[in-house]
């Protein structure tokens, strides 16, 4: 890893420049997210009022500071402004910051803020309106792939970060596919297996693999509890027992992991085939449940945004790539 040496004196000065950038690359974003949903330019015109129209002044652009100085209301229809504007706009600097403290100045800390900022986008307009733009995905695999062929940096090198990414396109569009098999669609859209695809081009095939994982996990903490509430109510009682039964395979897996009960390869496998066979079950008894219509005919599809889940994976894959790496290698040893 090639990184310019700084002295610790500077080392605060670039740190608030990194913060402060951030902030203003997160009003530019959040531009890039509200014309690129209402299919605008997002150079013409001026910035303006999603509401009323009125052009803002330059002091009503300033990162988060002119949210808390319009007191969150436009000046002029005194209608609410959106706290998307200074949240995108802190975090984005907050990340920039972090990268920055974590890799100092390198071609790491360049390409991860490029690919956050990208990932920024497209989790955003993913929970907005589930809409995940191909052109944003691409971006995201092409720096992937650029960040890996560098000849200073110690990476696979590009052919193992086109690996990657087709393994994470292919891994997905598999798990997409397969909906098919039981709901008669997919089961996400082609968006997820891009951004996928941007992950693996990024870190490879290995840690691909560890962000679906990563990703499956976070949707199930954050969503399972209003799923089981929302198919408890609608009737849906095989999906409510599938989801009861998903709670204690996850709960048999940690307890398993955490008391170092496997002792075998083989035990690991047999263990492993259970796990999966169970979860399998579940997500069928839930597919099944999912074909029910409603009084009007229509299927009531229970959809959210997997992009936010996505992006996390590759923040915490980003930060402590070499310690997931690490455990991975430690548990393969353990049972072989």
């Amino acid at each position: 890893m090639n990184e310019l040496l700084i002295a610790p004196e500077n080392k605060i000065i670039f740190a608030i420049w990194f913060f402060l950038t951030g902030l203003c690359i997160g009003s530019f974003l959040n531009v890039v997210i509200l014309r690129g949903l209402s299919n605008e330019s997002i150079v013409f015109p001026a910035s303006k009022c999603p509401k009323c129209g009125n052009k803002l002044k330059w002091w009503m652009n300033i990162p988060v500071l002119s949210y808390i100085l319009i007191k969150g209301k436009c000046r002029y229809c005194k209608e609410p402004v959106s706290i998307q504007y200074p949240v995108v706009e802190f975090i984005t600097g907050l990340f920039f910051l972090l990268i920055f403290l974590k890799f100092n100045l390198s071609a790491q800390t360049f390409f991860y803020i490029t690919g956050f900022s990208i990932f920024t986008v497209m989790a955003v307009t993913d929970i907005k309106e589930s809409v995940i733009f191909d052109l944003h995905a691409y971006l995201l695999i092409i720096t992937g792939l650029i960040f890996n062929s560098l000849p200073f940096y110690d990476s696979p090198g590009f052919l193992g970060s086109l690996g990657g990414g087709a393994v994470g396109f292919i891994l997905y569009e598999i798990m997409a596919r397969s909906g098919y098999i039981f709901a008669g669609q997919r089961a996400f859209g082609e968006g997820d297996s891009l951004i996928a695809a941007g992950i693996g081009t990024f870190f490879g095939w290995k840690m691909v693999i560890v962000s679906s994982f990563i990703s499956v996990i976070l949707m199930a903490v954050c969503v399972l509890p209003y799923f089981l509430i929302h198919s408890y109510k609608t009737g849906k009682k095989k999906t409510v027992f599938a989801l009861i039964v998903s709670i204690f395979l996850i709960m048999a897996a940690f307890l398993v992991s955490k008391l170092k009960m496997i002792k075998t390869f083989e035990e690991a496998m047999i263990f492993l085939i259970v796990i999966i066979t169970g979860a399998i079950l579940c997500a069928y008894f839930i597919i099944d449940d999912m074909k029910k219509k409603d009084e009007e005919g229509n299927l009531e599809l229970f959809v959210l945004p997997f992009g936010p889940s996505m992006m996390i994976s590759f923040i915490l894959i980003m930060f402590f790539e070499k310690e997931i790496e690490g455990f991975i290698n430690t548990y393969l040893s353990a049972i072989s």
